[in-house]
């Protein structure tokens, strides 16, 4: 094996590489020329800016004087001032005369007033100890007075109208189901054979569609359709032996 030693190379790798294809040269930028013509005969407006950063004040011969401020316009009226001798001011009528009141005997009244007037009645007392304690009758329960009420042992007036509103409505209802119609009604024959015709013709169907389905039912909504309209037709037979076997047949509205 065999070394070689190399000392002086002007070797660079940049150079052996192959230099990446020049880019290609761009294609010219669309001018309309409608937009070269509007900026010819554009005209040229002065610049404008958003005004001074402050206000300049204006001179003080500028400021508003006295009197030349804009007013208050005075309102005009129709009054129009009388020149000359006014009328005269009406005088006041003389007071009139007041009518003399009636004299009246307020001793003369009194007394008859009094003569009227009933005496307060006087409310039975108790008097049960020796030092004059006095005890009132009413409400201390030795007289009886509940059981002298002549509304005693009666039934009150809101349970009497309560009854007769809870009467009132139980015989709405005892009327409502004496007139209530029965729920079930019989069909006759004709309506009968109809019906028997008509579920004759639903079976026929059903088995002409059951007929159709395909022998293999390897996937499940396959599985399910057949039981499904297996279970349709055993109802449908059911049905039709039912009515079949039975003459007389009630149907609920």
């Amino acid at each position: 094996m065999s070394l070689v030693e190399i000392t002086q190379h002007d070797e660079v790798i940049y150079r052996i590489l192959d230099k990446p294809p020049p880019e290609p040269p761009k294609t010219p930028r669309y001018e309309s020329k409608l937009e070269r013509q509007l900026k010819e005969t554009k005209i040229p407006q002065l610049k404008r800016t958003f005004g001074y950063a402050e206000v300049p004040l204006k001179p003080p011969e500028q400021f508003l004087k006295k009197g030349e401020g804009i007013g208050q316009e005075c309102k005009k009226s129709d009054h129009k001032c009388i020149m000359g001798n006014l009328p005269p001011v009406p005088k006041r009528p003389p007071p009139e005369k007041k009518s003399d009141k009636p004299k009246v005997n307020i001793k003369l009244r009194n007394i008859r007033k009094v003569l009227k007037t009933k005496g307060r009645p006087v409310e039975p007392r108790l008097v049960d100890t020796r030092d004059g304690h006095i005890k009132k009758i009413k409400g201390s329960g030795e007289v009886p007075e509940y059981c002298l009420r002549p509304d005693f042992g009666q039934m009150p007036a809101y349970l009497v109208n309560r009854n007769r509103k809870i009467q009132k409505r139980l015989e709405k209802i005892r009327l409502a189901d004496e007139n209530k119609e029965s729920l079930c009604k019989l069909i006759n024959e004709e309506e009968r054979q109809k019906l028997l015709v008509d579920l004759k013709q639903n079976w026929q169907i059903m088995q002409k569609a059951f007929l159709q389905l395909p022998m293999l039912t390897d996937t499940i909504p396959k599985i399910l359709k057949k039981t499904k309209m297996e279970q349709e037709l055993r109802q449908l037979e059911k049905d039709i032996a039912l009515v079949e076997s039975n003459p007389y047949i009630y149907i609920y509205d």
